[in-house]
């Protein structure tokens, strides 16, 4: 199997040059097609493509790995932007690998930083909030994501990283806390027959 030759920019992204496989997702720009860090990375350690940085060839997952990671972190601090793909590379390599390896089609950040959106049939299907463990989101966060998500139409999916690199995932819905209408005692519902 010849190997796709990804050349890094200096923003991360990796252009792809010959054949590409149908199978590889990414982002077309006119003539070229732009592969996030993390489709770039997938094709790697999958062993379907090598690494291109300043003409050095890079076939070695660690070593593409820390150097695109070094790409992104510079890329974020010229450009004076959080990044947090920078800050959270590895969850989310680790989110999208697995379900890369599952066979879903995912398109890395579509909406926002920190998301992954998940294709099926060619529609935006689900948009999943990868989250590291013991990263603290506000309950309001989490329900004005999960709104703005179910008003796209889409399945709101958190995925939780933990230190082992297992993933977790969680399927979001809006939940409304209130008061019970009758008073209970001792988790029973109160008669309020005479």
């Amino acid at each position: 199997m010849r190997l796709i030759e990804v050349r890094i920019t200096e923003e991360g992204l990796g252009i792809p040059t010959g054949v590409v496989p149908s199978s590889v997702v990414g982002i077309r720009k006119g003539d070229l097609l732009f592969l996030h860090p993390l489709e770039t990375l997938y094709l790697v350690l999958e062993g379907e493509a090598k690494v291109l940085i300043d003409d050095e060839e890079i076939k070695d997952f660690k070593e593409a790995l820390s150097r695109i990671i070094e790409i992104v972190k510079t890329w974020c601090i010229k450009e004076r932007k959080g990044c947090y793909l920078a800050n959270a590379f590895w969850s989310m390599f680790t989110t999208y690998y697995k379900l890369r390896r599952k066979g879903r089609k995912v398109l890395p950040e579509g909406r926002r930083e920190g998301t992954l959106i998940e294709i099926r049939k060619n529609k935006w299907w689900a948009e999943y909030l990868v989250l590291e463990e013991g990263i603290k989101i506000s309950i309001a966060q989490l329900l004005e994501w999960v709104e703005e998500v179910r008003a796209n139409d889409l399945k709101a999916i958190i995925a939780v990283v933990d230190r082992n690199g297992s993933v977790t995932f969680y399927e979001a819905s809006r939940v409304t806390l209130r008061a019970p209408d009758k008073r209970s005692e001792g988790g029973r519902v109160a008669s309020t027959a005479p």
